[in-house]
């Protein structure tokens, strides 16, 4: 019996020091659910502490692809405003904190020719930072950037000559300063080791007790 209750003990006690050496981080994700079809493009949205402005030739669908709601964005030819200019989708936070730009899920909404992408830009204090273009398979594929440059701004565009939709979903951002503090080694170890004792010592007073 006493065995049984030390081990839970000890267990409880490892369990708690493994939950502490946990770093945490508390990412926005942008995922455009509960959004009207054909949402009005040009009007600033907000969404998990960021908030993004929808340009002309991008609208907000409740019935792109799957997931079934998604940031579209139109060639010039396709564009749902008639002569509307090429115009990024931006993304930033409400403080102005800087963030890094850690994924999203994409999609071409229909067949893919060459030099059809969307192009992407973060910006910090209006230097670029980084810039890349995606060419999206037919079905969603999720995407990670490995971009760790801290940003204020990311534009997503529609590549100039782009013959084809593209619809993204679950824009995944981590804000600056989001992230836990986590206690240093040394004092988790010993933590870990003073609660493993006091179980230990608990278990033989009851014993004892008994």
């Amino acid at each position: 019996m006493r065995k049984s209750i030390k081990a839970v003990v000890l267990g409880s006690a490892f369990a708690l020091l493994h939950t502490l050496t946990g770093s945490q981080s508390l990412a926005a994700t942008v995922t455009f659910q509960d959004l009207d079809e054909g949402f009005l493009p040009g009007v600033d949205r907000s969404e998990s502490q960021m908030n993004y402005a929808i340009a002309r030739n991008f609208v907000l669908s409740a019935g792109a692809g799957n997931p079934p709601s998604a940031l579209v964005g139109y060639p010039a030819t396709q564009s749902p405003v008639p002569g509307a200019p090429s115009a990024p989708t931006v993304f930033s936070t409400f403080t102005g904190r800087d963030f890094t730009f850690d994924g999203y899920d994409i999609a071409a909404l229909g067949p893919v020719a060459q030099g059809d992408a969307w192009l992407f830009r973060g910006l910090l204090g209006n230097a670029l930072q980084f810039s890349f273009l995606d060419t999206a398979p037919q079905d969603f594929a999720t995407r990670t950037t490995g971009l760790g440059a801290p940003i204020d701004r990311l534009e997503v565009w529609v590549q100039p000559g782009t013959s084809v939709a593209f619809a993204a979903d679950n824009f995944r951002f981590t804000l600056e300063g989001e992230a836990a503090q986590v206690p240093e080694p040394a004092t988790l170890r010993l933590l870990g080791l003073g609660l493993g004792l006091l179980a230990v010592a608990r278990v033989r007073r009851r014993g004892t007790a008994l």
